[in-house]
């Protein structure tokens, strides 16, 4: 396995990672307002793998503008996401590497996932607008783009702790993560002229997958810590927050006989810009 692989599989790792980490549970009024939102996520990767004894430093960037709809349906909320625009930089890449992530970015414009959840953001099914591999991960990042609302809505004080567990599917590697949290609402403030919520998140990241990418069976396993902050207004209206992700993680080729280690730090940001 080559570095500039390993660094391709490290940055589609931690940004299926940093997806999961971006279902932290938040909620205004105890239900979702129908109504459309875009949103931009900025994400910045930054990793540290150990190779033959020496370390190698990668980094990277991407921008996706997002949009989200929800409408009123018999049985909650019918909601729709859709992928506006995806770019990404991997910093210090050679082209062919940089053209790969590329790509797959191109691929994900105008990909949309479908699907009902409860008015508390609770998904109970969802569908992507075409086939392709990465569907399924595309269905899971979509089940955990909303935070999930505590049952008892909102006030000053409020705690509560959520898991959630997503699959995955990326370069031949099947896998599920997992994010186990503890939430805390801080106090309310104002986002974009909109009175807010704000919460607090802290916890714990699982990342565990296997499979057979370019000829050669391989296994993820990672372990790591999530902290940040998200707003709600109080009408109900997501309006975004940062997360950071601090991750150890472990690729192992049995073929080749190697294990490689790798840390990880990603930072996520996501803005709402209209609606």
């Amino acid at each position: 396995m080559s570095s500039s692989y390993s660094s391709v599989l490290a940055v589609a790792a931690a940004m299926l990672v940093a997806g999961a980490v971006s279902a932290s549970p938040v909620g205004a009024q105890n239900a979702y307002k129908a109504g459309s939102s875009s949103y931009r996520v900025d994400q910045s990767i930054n990793a540290t793998q150990t190779m033959q004894g020496q370390s190698v430093e990668s980094s990277a960037s991407t921008l996706q503008l997002i949009s989200l709809s929800l409408a009123p349906a018999s049985q909650g909320l019918q909601f729709s996401l859709t992928v506006d625009s995806a770019s990404t930089i991997l910093a210090g890449a050679p082209p062919q590497q940089q053209e790969m992530a590329n790509a797959a970015m191109r691929e994900l414009k105008g990909r949309r996932v479908t699907g009902l959840m409860s008015p508390q953001g609770r998904v109970s099914t969802a569908q992507a607008s075409d086939s392709a591999p990465s569907s399924e991960q595309m269905v899971s990042s979509a089940r955990g783009f909303l935070p999930k609302l505590p049952a008892g809505g909102l006030k000053a004080g409020a705690s509560w702790n959520d898991s959630t567990t997503s699959r995955f599917n990326n370069n031949g590697v099947d896998g599920t993560t997992t994010v186990i949290s503890s939430h805390s609402v801080v106090g309310d403030t104002t986002i974009a002229g909109q009175a807010a919520w704000k919460i607090t998140q802290k916890g714990t990241v699982r990342l565990s997958g296997n499979g057979v990418s370019q000829g050669a069976e391989i296994s993820l396993d990672g372990k790591g810590t999530v902290e940040g902050h998200s707003f709600v207004s109080k009408s109900g209206v997501y309006l975004g927050g940062e997360q950071r992700l601090t991750q150890d993680m472990t690729i192992n080729v049995p073929a080749a006989g190697m294990t490689i280690p790798m840390e990880q730090n990603v930072m996520t940001r996501v803005t709402r810009i209209g609606g």
